[in-house]
């Protein structure tokens, strides 16, 4: 009993501590029920919190994918408006090139607002995407510096100017262009920083931020080498221009396809251009074939592979198909004649000249003919042979005179062409080897080589060119007439990595008899092998690519000269093939053989060949992203 009341009071002592009484203990009661609110209400604080953060949070949201909408738009214009940059500089439009700049700075200025606002900097602070953000704003800052910093002054530099300020009256605006290079010059470290930089971004998590990104890199890359194509020449072309009163002396060489020569034609008709500061002075075309007395130094090797007496007689000086030994003894020859000393030696011919007409406007010639875009090939090509006769001297003086008036006719309204126009005329004429070039300063000499207009021969076994090459051997002109083609197969891979390709050339005499029988004896030729007046007699070469090897090389019955053979020999250590061939009147003849290009080759089998007086008359094929 005692612990039992002992138990009591002690619990009761507890409830007196707690000023336990009945009505308290009512209300105690009462008070669970408040606690029990009071805890709802904390509940209901912190979803509200909750939500409110979540609001927030999606309003964020969405203000930053209306922010991203906003900048992808501006993205998309400067992509868009990147297009019309491109024709402005195409066209030579600078008040269009002024305008697609402004418009490009807008929206690039634009971008990087949107990209760094404080938003977007919170939003690189999240994991995962934040990367993404931060990509995004790093692509903002490097096109607004790529705008601002490069292209900008680019722009400014030929701001006002058309291509008819900078080239007109046979004159060049050095000033302009040496602005141009300068402003080259200092934007290029901008550019290949910023290209650095956005090369250097990581790969988004995004997938199509990651897409965006890579299209970004691709455009880069191709400015990045355009840009890299471009400098060389901007950075000689002042010089090349007669800068800073530097004065540059031209040879111009108009060779004659109708008498062919593996660079293209009889070298006929020679002059120089003499450059000051810009200011062009066209000198006399002339001739200096067969002159006695002249001696130029060439290699027992050259000797033996073109066997011409191509050291004594300026009209034997392009049987060689390297057109860079043919500049440097066509500037001793030049020289030897009183002609002075040249800077470069320049090779064109009437086809070249009739696509210039064909940009810059007709000519007259001294017979009243009117020569375009059309007919100045056929006119000197053919048509003087068949007015004058055997009446040499008045032919060769046609011939010259008509070169020098489309020359300087050229000269003097190329301006008033676009120069998508003359782009696309400099690269055909370059790739079939109507315009060569050769300079005398090293230095420049490289640039014509990176430009495609040096016409040498390819030493590199990993762009394997073959060489196929023509030289007249009838004294006439008959080459007019001459029909070519050579055709190469998609090739054989050989086990030890090398490849090879089954290859044919044929060539066509497409004289009728009644023309060729009608012909004076300047157009059919003199030489004493002829078995009739149409017989049509060549040189023709092989040259294997480097590192390569013509094999199995074969000829149709009656194409070659029985007495004469097939003859080997080496070519700047390229193996070398010579034969002689003879058709008559319609005859045709086929050449095949194969192809071997070493295992570095990392290109498929190209072709180099004499660029012929009629082009609808070439009919060569090779593989489709081989260049001819």
């Amino acid at each position: 009993m005692a612990s039992h009341f002992a138990a009591h009071d002690s619990q009761y002592e507890r409830l007196s501590r707690s000023n336990y009484t009945p009505q308290t203990a009512h209300r105690g009661h009462r008070g669970n029920n408040n606690g029990r609110r009071h805890h709802s209400r904390v509940g209901l604080v912190i979803a509200l919190v909750i939500v409110a953060v979540v609001a927030v949070c999606g309003a964020c949201a969405f203000q930053l994918y209306r922010s991203a909408m906003t900048a992808k738009g501006h993205a998309e214009d400067m992509v868009t408006e990147l297009s019309t940059l491109k024709e402005a500089v195409k066209s030579g439009d600078t008040e269009a090139l002024n305008n697609s700049v402004n418009t490009i700075v807008e929206d690039s200025d634009a971008l990087n607002v949107e990209v760094t606002s404080p938003l977007w900097k919170l939003a690189a602070n999240l994991p995962v995407v934040g990367e993404d953000v931060r990509s995004v704003q790093t692509l903002g800052a490097a096109s607004s510096a790529l705008v601002n910093d490069a292209l900008v002054p680019i722009a400014q530099s030929v701001s006002g100017k058309k291509l008819s300020d900078i080239m007109h009256d046979g004159s060049f605006d050095v000033e302009t262009i040496s602005s141009v290079v300068a402003a080259v010059d200092q934007a290029t470290p901008t550019i290949e920083g910023t290209l650095d930089t956005i090369h250097s971004l990581p790969e988004a998590h995004i997938p199509q931020l990651a897409s965006a990104i890579e299209k970004v890199k691709t455009q880069t890359t191709q400015v990045r080498d355009t840009l890299a194509k471009a400098k060389p020449m901007l950075d000689v072309l002042p010089q090349m221009l007669g800068a800073n009163g530097q004065t540059r002396t031209y040879l111009v060489i108009a060779q004659n396809n109708s008498e062919l020569r593996s660079t293209g034609g009889l070298p006929g008709s020679w002059g120089t251009v003499t450059i000051n500061n810009g200011t062009l002075t066209m000198g006399n075309f002339t001739t200096i074939l067969h002159e006695s007395g002249l001696k130029v130094d060439i290699t027992d090797e050259e000797r033996n592979a073109m066997a011409t007496n191509m050291d004594t007689d300026p009209a034997q000086v392009n049987c060689d198909p390297d057109f860079v030994r043919v500049g440097e003894l066509a500037r001793d020859y030049w020289a030897q004649t009183g002609g002075g000393n040249v800077d470069g030696v320049i090779a064109i011919d009437p086809v070249f000249l009739q696509r210039l007409v064909a940009l810059t406007g007709s000519i007259t010639a001294p017979d009243g003919a009117t020569l375009d875009g059309t007919n100045t090939a056929q006119a000197l090509l053919s048509d003087v042979y068949w007015k004058y006769g055997n009446n040499g001297d008045a032919q060769d003086a046609y011939f010259a005179s008509v070169a020098e008036l489309a020359f300087k006719s050229v000269l003097s309204n190329l301006g008033n062409a676009s120069i998508k126009d003359l782009k696309d005329v400099y690269k055909k004429s370059a790739a079939d080897g109507r315009l060569l070039v050769w300079m005398n300063d090293q230095g420049e000499e490289q640039v014509m080589q990176e430009l495609g207009v040096a016409g040498g021969l390819s030493t590199d076994p990993a762009r394997p060119v073959l060489g196929v090459y023509m030289n007249d051997d009838s004294y006439s002109k008959l080459s007019w007439y001459t029909q070519a083609g050579t055709t190469i197969d998609g090739g054989t891979k050989n086990a030890d990595g090398t490849t090879t390709y089954n290859v044919t050339t044929t060539l066509t005499n497409t004289i009728t008899p009644e023309e060729a029988a009608s012909a004076p004896i300047y157009i059919y030729g003199g030489n004493a092998d002829k078995r009739d007046h149409s017989d049509m007699l060549h040189f023709v070469y092989f040259i294997a690519p480097a590192g390569g090897a013509i094999t199995n090389f074969s000829a149709s019955d009656g194409l070659i000269f029985t007495d004469y053979g097939i003859n080997n020999a080496t070519l700047s250590g390229l193996q070398f093939i010579r034969v002689r061939t003879h058709l008559r009147s319609g005859e045709s003849g086929t050449f095949t053989y194969q192809v071997t290009v070493p295992a570095e080759a990392t290109q498929p089998l190209a072709l180099r060949t004499t660029p012929l007086a009629q082009e609808s008359l070439m009919t060569n094929s090779a593989p489709a992203s081989a260049e001819n």
